[in-house]
């Protein structure tokens, strides 16, 4: 592995615990006995990156994802430019943009790092800092990872939290489905270990086998081999589906009409499991535990 340079990271991290904005350059490492604590040359490529495209440092928890993306996937500076300038967590609040919901963002940075919503300050803060200073949604999430209410908990419970639900969100969105524990372990360990977000897992998931047997749609989950669009389906099948998709969204078991009407729909409509969930977080009872 090449070298790397804590000492950088953690500057960088100190200079977000004290309060400068994600504009604001963190001061480089110090040096000791004449020689200087320099980044290596990965973490000089991922700065250079974000000093240029968004006018701040990388916090540690990005130093750590793009290190792994240059040591395992072999990108380079401009592959990092590249990323910065198309994902679109890191891009700015503008009104003539693609419909960037700041109050959504700061909800959704919440719930992921600290597992609730925000309250009325936080709320307004950082809607105020989309709007008015330029953050984006990667600052708003660096923050509160370094907020004192994260610090004050225990680092590994709130990790270990965060990073389940990213994962289940994910899960639920593009795979139609609650993650196996295998894929709950190691998208965690990627998250906590090697600096993935959100938008990693998501990537992940667009790009498996299960996501590609059904050209592009989610499979659904729980039977064997998984139930795809068109495949024939017992009235047995049907009611475990309309059951998951129950007690994956609303966390209860389907009332006799709904388990009537969901399953109707997946016998004589061709619904998948997907379906059947992606109706349920549209449903007022959904809206109103959210």
């Amino acid at each position: 592995m090449r070298l790397t340079t804590a000492v950088a990271g953690a500057a960088i991290c100190a200079g977000l615990a004290a309060g400068l904005a994600p504009g604001a350059r963190a001061p480089l490492a110090p040096s000791l006995d004449g020689v200087a604590l320099a980044a290596s040359s990965d973490d000089r490529a991922i700065t250079r990156a974000f000093r240029d495209v968004l006018n701040r440092d990388p916090s540690d928890w990005e130093l750590r994802r793009y290190r792994s993306l240059m040591e395992d996937n072999g990108w380079r500076e401009a592959d990092i430019r590249r990323d910065l300038r198309e994902r679109t967590d890191y891009q700015r609040y503008s009104t003539s943009g693609r419909g960037m919901q700041p109050e959504r963002i700061v909800r959704r940075a919440y719930q992921d790092i600290l597992g609730r919503d925000p309250d009325a300050e936080g709320l307004r803060t950082y809607r105020s800092r989309i709007i008015d200073e330029g953050w984006t949604e990667a600052d708003v999430r660096n923050a509160l990872r370094n907020s004192d209410e994260y610090a004050a908990g225990s680092a590994s419970t709130f990790r270990t939290s965060s990073a389940d639900r990213i994962i289940r969100r994910a899960y639920q969105d593009v795979l139609g489905r609650e993650p196996d524990a295998q894929g709950l372990a190691t998208y965690r360990r990627n998250i906590i270990e090697r600096g993935w977000d959100e938008h990693d897992v998501r990537e992940a998931l667009r790009r498996s086998p299960e996501r590609r047997v059904t050209g592009g749609r989610p499979a659904d989950s729980g039977i064997s081999g998984g139930i795809v669009r068109g495949a024939s389906i017992s009235d047995a099948q049907a009611t475990d589906m309309v059951r998951r998709a129950y007690q994956s969204i609303l966390g209860r078991d389907p009332d006799p009409d709904g388990l009537s009407s969901y399953k109707a729909k997946v016998l004589r409509e061709g619904w998948t499991e997907a379906d059947v969930a992606k109706a349920l977080r549209n449903s007022p009872e959904y809206r109103s535990k959210h």
